[in-house]
């Protein structure tokens, strides 16, 4: 996967993009024809085969140990962004695509960590007719055990309040605490073409108010991390936000809690 995607990517150049993020740096990948790709997060882009295929090994034999959260997010940032640039760089207006890959990547690897696949539609218990809930992905673990609720995005932005809203329907439907919140996301950055500058398009404060008003997520998982975002862990009402890498380390905790 992590071979195919770099590889598309080997004909492009790559050209340096300015931004007032503090602390990181971003490049893009550039065609023929002097269009540019998404932003690129420099120091994530590592995409060596070997912490690949670590990542896999681990797991394949479900022990992550010697494997830090920033190893695996950087293996998987890689993975995930080299296909996305290759869409951006081949096609016009596609969103769709990268997208999807995107949903089948981190739906994958988390049904590869927690060691069962998911399901797109629930059961729900109505007087009159029986009936099925779409969903985001759900992991059911089994009787007794929490059950993880992912929605996964390539960004947010307004329509991030659909992840709590579909959280509260869950914690209505089920009750409140037999589904972990937890949506994965890529990034929040935006590339102006013509001055090639990076933003981060944040909404801090709505994400409190959807926290504490409509429903609570265990955990939001980035592969590139916010600053605006992760600063939420350490306010009322907290939102633990933290690499995906993150999730390999405490899907078992999680899963017992």
């Amino acid at each position: 996967m992590l071979t195919e995607s770099v590889k598309a990517t080997a004909s492009y150049k790559r050209v340096p993009l300015t931004t007032v993020i503090p602390g990181k740096t971003y490049f893009a990948f550039e065609n023929k024809r002097g269009k540019i790709s998404r932003a690129v997060n420099a120091d994530l882009y590592r995409p060596k085969l070997a912490d690949w295929r670590r990542v896999t090994a681990a797991l394949s034999s479900g022990n992550f140990k010697g494997l830090s959260e920033d190893r695996i997010t950087r293996a998987i940032y890689s993975a995930a962004i080299s296909f996305c640039v290759t869409i951006d760089l081949t096609r016009t207006g596609d969103q769709k695509t990268p997208g999807t890959y995107f949903e089948y990547l981190i739906g994958h690897l988390f049904a590869s960590r927690l060691d069962v696949n998911p399901s797109t539609r629930l059961p729900v218990l109505n007087l009159d007719m029986d009936t099925t809930l779409p969903t985001d992905y759900v992991f059911d673990l089994g009787t007794g055990k929490p059950k993880f609720h992912l929605p996964i995005k390539t960004s947010t932005r307004e329509r991030v309040i659909q992840v709590w809203a579909h959280q509260r329907v869950l914690d209505g439907v089920y009750g409140t605490g037999r589904f972990l919140g937890t949506p994965v996301i890529l990034a929040e950055t935006k590339t102006d073409q013509k001055t090639r500058k990076v933003v981060e398009i944040c909404l801090p404060l709505q994400w409190r108010l959807y926290q504490m008003h409509i429903s609570q997520l265990k955990r939001v998982y980035y592969l590139d991390v916010p600053a605006a975002y992760a600063a939420l862990t350490g306010v009322f009402p907290p939102i633990h936000v933290a690499p995906f890498g993150r999730f390999f380390i405490e899907a078992t905790e999680l899963s017992t809690a």
